[in-house]
């Protein structure tokens, strides 16, 4: 068997991908190591540890379908680090990503904060980033999520697949029911100082109180099997990493033929 080592050297915490260790958990007849920053292949391998954070899990379930793939996590966050093994992953128009695909509010900080300071400062590297994201955003979008249908204006659209987003264990419904979620807080309209203060009281519900599955006034968060959103081209936060999206979006979520084994650091 051979296999591909992949260290992303943008990652908060590269420095503990051990490649030693990393040998004596994942056997193998050979091996080759690979440092990246950004695109890589690793196509003709039997096996693949991807060592980095949330983005990098989220380009290997994509680049090693059909592989079996490890995943050292090594990032600033690693929301699936406390895993031992992943057997699904969601989905968004045929593309994989681990556990968060969201646009509006906040959502940029996870992708925006600089590696300089992910390595010194760890997850306080996004705290200058929060006060900088937060605005009001007036999203149009219709949504259809098991047949039940929502349309409106929302400054946040999240689709979540863990209990937590950025180590706010929000989500209080995950771990009895652990599948993906959407989160959509409605628009309180234009980005002004007096919407951000209306804003905040949601935000301080959810977020910090912690929520329920239920729809509220002014937000939901819901269990689905699967969902359609259809929305404005505008940039998503998938998994820390930015990407474009718009039209109509698919999501769903969908066992791996081979679980992703999540090895120690």
């Amino acid at each position: 068997m051979n296999c591909k080592i992949i260290v992303n050297v943008e990652s908060g915490n590269c420095k503990k991908a051990n490649v030693d260790k990393i040998k004596r958990q994942v056997p193998a007849d050979s091996y080759e190591v690979q440092y990246v920053k950004g695109d890589w292949q690793a196509e003709g391998f039997d096996c693949v540890v991807a060592c980095g954070g949330d983005g990098t899990l989220s380009a290997a379930l994509n680049r090693c379908r059909g592989q079996k793939l490890f995943y050292l996590p090594c990032g600033t966050l690693n929301e699936c680090a406390s895993q031992k093994a992943i057997d699904s992953a969601c989905l968004v128009n045929g593309r994989y990503f681990s556990y968060v695909c969201a646009t509006g509010s906040f959502t940029e900080i996870g992708y925006a904060a600089k590696t300089e300071d992910k390595r010194r400062w760890k997850g306080l590297a996004y705290l200058p980033q929060a006060a900088k994201y937060y605005r009001c955003h007036d999203i149009p979008a219709a949504m259809c999520a098991d047949g039940k249908s929502f349309c409106g204006r929302y400054t946040l659209i999240m689709i979540l697949k863990s209990r937590r987003c950025f180590r706010f264990n929000f989500n209080k419904g995950y771990d009895k029911l652990p599948k993906s979620y959407l989160l959509a807080v409605k628009s309180v309209g234009k980005d002004c100082l007096k919407n951000r203060i209306k804003l905040f009281f949601p935000f301080f519900r959810i977020f910090f109180c912690g929520a329920k599955p239920a729809v509220h006034k002014n937000w939901m968060l819901i269990p689905f099997d699967s969902l359609t959103l259809e929305t404005e081209k505008r940039p998503f936060c998938i998994d820390g990493e930015r990407a474009v999206l718009g039209g109509k979006l698919n999501f769903g979520t969908q066992p791996l033929d081979n679980p992703v084994t999540v090895l120690k650091t």
